[in-house]
């Protein structure tokens, strides 16, 4: 009888999300009530409503690794067989026929080659700062223009006078950098342990037991094998400050087979696999600093029930059920040196976008808070959030 209560209940839950009550529709006409209540945005504060769309731009990273040019060796061989038809003495005498002689010559090739690891990483950390869907991304061709002036070389994090100036000059609010910090590699070779294992269990008149050590040479094979680890540091500089906003540091592994010898063109390719394959990690973090932001225009009541309208739409990827965030600002002023500052917080209140999305507008619901406190003017933020179903576990 459970059983049947719950398939039941989990039919009516997956019939229920796929006929659409996922949806969030409103009548914004059946909303008489405007709501005129303007937030008071301090003027410290002011640059957090132009900054809506940062310009961000990413400089090469520093290579602190073993891994970068390198002079490369490739020696050939090539073998000559030829027969030389006479006579010879041997210790018999004078012999008559063939001998076989060997001749080897060696050519030797040198090419210097470079691991371009920094540039490797430029396009990747773009595209996640592309996806995030709120920043502005300053084209290569500018920024080779600026670093030609400012003469920036491959020096990954400069200092904060170099970002205050590059700020000027490029109208980027955000800089993204870092380190390439260090390339492991390691041989790993469980498959001898394994065998050790299995020889002394093969006897064993438990099944379980035969499986388990079968399973144990299986896993052996598949991951055994040279292991390239790249450890890495990503940082976001605010150019208005000079100051690094944000530390991250990643690590990822790379299996590239059973090779205990690799090239040095194998190693490379694994060591920038490893390091944009860590680069997801950022996602997150990306979207706290380059999430599309906008602001309350309107604010529309029926007796208690509050719709919002917000100024960003379509255009900047807003679907119905996603989830903004309230943003509130205030001025702090440190108490020992009196120096003022932009204090934002976020408001316990989330907004859920309805099916009224135009290109450049969208229509909310309060999916979470006290709605009454929000105010026209007011900042919000398109999270990475989006509201649905979930289906129960039983």
């Amino acid at each position: 009888m459970n059983n049947i209560i719950r398939n039941s209940l989990l039919s009516i839950i997956i019939i229920t999300f796929i006929t659409g009550c996922g949806k969030n529709a409103i009548d914004i006409a059946s909303y008489p009530t405007k709501i005129t209540n303007k937030v008071e945005i301090p003027e410290i504060c002011m640059s957090q409503y132009k900054s809506a769309m940062p310009t961000v731009t990413v400089i090469d990273f520093t290579n602190n690794s073993t891994f970068g040019k390198a002079d490369i060796s490739n020696s050939n061989s090539q073998r000559d067989s030829s027969a030389i038809i006479g006579a010879g003495v041997g210790p018999r005498g004078f012999v008559a026929g063939g001998v076989s002689q060997t001749n080897t010559k060696s050519n030797s090739e040198n090419r210097i080659v470079d691991a371009k690891l920094s540039e490797s990483l430029i396009s990747p950390v773009e595209t996640l700062i592309i996806n995030s869907g709120g920043a502005k991304l300053m084209s290569r061709s500018d920024m080779s223009k600026i670093n030609a002036e400012l003469k920036f070389q491959d020096s990954g994090l400069v200092d904060p006078e170099s970002v205050v100036k590059f700020g000027k000059l490029s109208g980027a609010k955000y800089i993204v950098t870092g380190s390439i910090d260090n390339v492991e590699q390691k041989y790993r070779d469980n498959s001898v342990a394994a065998k050790a294992v299995h020889e002394s269990t093969k006897d064993s008149d438990k099944n379980a037991v035969k499986i388990t050590s079968l399973l144990l040479q299986i896993g052996a094979t598949v991951t055994d094998g040279m292991i390239i680890t790249s450890k890495m540091t990503v940082k976001i500089l605010d150019v208005e400050t000079g100051q690094v906003v944000l530390t991250k540091s990643l690590e990822k592994s790379v299996n590239i087979g059973k090779m205990k010898n690799p090239n040095y063109d194998q190693v490379v390719g694994a060591i920038k696999s490893a390091m944009i394959g860590a680069l997801p990690e950022l996602e997150a973090d990306f979207a706290d600093y380059f999430s599309v932001k906008g602001y309350i225009t309107q604010i529309k009541s029926k007796g208690k029930e509050i719709i919002v309208q917000v100024n960003i739409g379509k255009d900047l990827k807003v679907v119905e059920n996603q989830i903004f965030k309230v943003l509130n600002f205030d001025t702090l002023t440190d108490p020992i040196n009196e120096k003022e500052s932009c204090d934002i917080s976020i408001s316990n209140v989330k907004l859920r976008a309805t099916q009224q999305i135009t290109p450049t507008t969208t229509w909310v619901t309060i999916e979470d808070g006290d709605g009454t406190s929000l105010k026209v003017g007011q900042l919000v933020q398109k999270t990475h959030e989006k509201a649905g179903f979930g289906i129960p576990k039983f």
